[in-house]
């Protein structure tokens, strides 16, 4: 087995297990330390009947509810406004799932949202909210995005490149694509060395586990301007502490008191500083010709002046080393 991001066989195994199939083992990278798994079963037919779901929203719907995700979509929706004009933006959202944050942009007055998600059960809350819903890259047509929003989404996908590449063609010129992932190394597994949380979230879906540098490099494989990769801190210090003393998640709904603003603040902060949030955030931009691929007229006009530097570069040798004679009936030419 080879690694997909740099190719090596050199791979050790990781502590944990994958909760929903402890016959799969944890691999990471010894040269690029991309975290992956080592069998790959899903497909688009496991995700389409929503198997997904099966294991994770259960917990997190008899856990936390569906308001667990609003600070996340409020956090999404207040960084777009801070760097793009909503009113104006034309958002696609890739694995959009019940379309939280796409509701929310259009209820923020976005000009355009639409989502990318092939989980059948979905369809009738785009139908109700009267967003555009595809399948895939290929059926969306004459649309281009300001944003493209790949939320913890991104680590489900076999070749992820090769999406990103592909995703290049639906973005503006000067639009970003937003990815957010877990971080391989939160600080329950890298400094906390939490064996409940590492027996608790790997998961069959997730085939990757992103750390900045691997994170980094897939954008830039995928021919983007990787303009930052950046620590978020999705979950408080009181779901930390919860782990470390019961070994279960939600802790906020039980040390809830022990959380503020400030504090949160504060923890995120620290923990950017280790690399150690619970998330990442990556930021993509074109390059000049494109991301993914580079257009075709850009390529021609690339070759015509690389050719055209080469012609002038012998002729200007020719006539720096012609004989004397020669040179001076050139110079006398030139007069005229």
């Amino acid at each position: 087995m080879k690694c997909y991001l740099c190719g090596s066989i050199k791979y050790h195994q990781k502590k944990g297990r994958v909760r929903d199939n402890p016959n799969i083992k944890i691999l990471e990278c010894d040269e690029c330390g991309l975290v992956f798994l080592e069998r790959q079963i899903t497909n688009n037919l496991y995700y389409a009947e929503g198997n997904m779901r099966k294991t994770f929203d259960t917990f997190v719907r008899s856990q936390l509810g569906r308001a667990s995700k609003l600070p996340d979509t409020k956090r999404r929706i207040n960084y777009i406004k801070q760097i793009m004009e909503l009113s104006n933006a034309n958002l696609l959202d890739f694995g959009s799932g019940y379309g939280d944050f796409l509701i929310a942009a259009k209820a923020n007055n976005a000009n355009y949202v639409a989502g990318i998600e092939i989980e059948s059960q979905v369809k009738p809350i785009y139908k109700n909210h009267q967003i555009d819903l595809f399948e895939s890259i290929d059926e969306i047509r004459n649309h281009t995005y300001d944003i493209i929003s790949i939320f913890h989404c991104i680590a489900h996908i076999h070749d992820c490149i090769t999406l990103l590449k592909s995703l290049a063609h639906k973005l503006k010129d000067n639009g970003k694509i937003l990815i957010e992932t877990p971080n391989a190394n939160d600080a329950l597994l890298s400094i906390f060395d939490c064996e409940s949380f590492a027996n608790f979230t790997y998961q069959e879906c997730m085939l990757y586990y992103f750390n900045p540098h691997t994170l980094k490099k897939i954008g830039e494989q995928a021919g983007f301007n990787v303009e930052f990769v950046k620590g978020v801190q999705r979950y408080p210090l009181s779901n930390t502490l919860y782990w470390l003393s019961k070994g279960k998640p939600a802790g906020q709904q039980y040390y809830w008191h022990l959380d503020d603003t400030l504090l949160q603040a504060n923890y995120e902060s620290k923990l950017a500083q280790l690399g150690a949030t619970d998330t990442l955030l990556m930021q993509l931009s074109k390059k000049e010709g494109g991301g993914g691929t580079m257009p075709l007229c850009v390529m021609v006009k690339n070759l015509i002046i690389q050719k055209s530097l080469e012609l002038h570069n012998g002729l200007k040798n020719k006539l720096l080393n012609a004989p004397a004679k020669q040179t001076n009936f050139l110079s006398n030419q030139e007069k005229f």
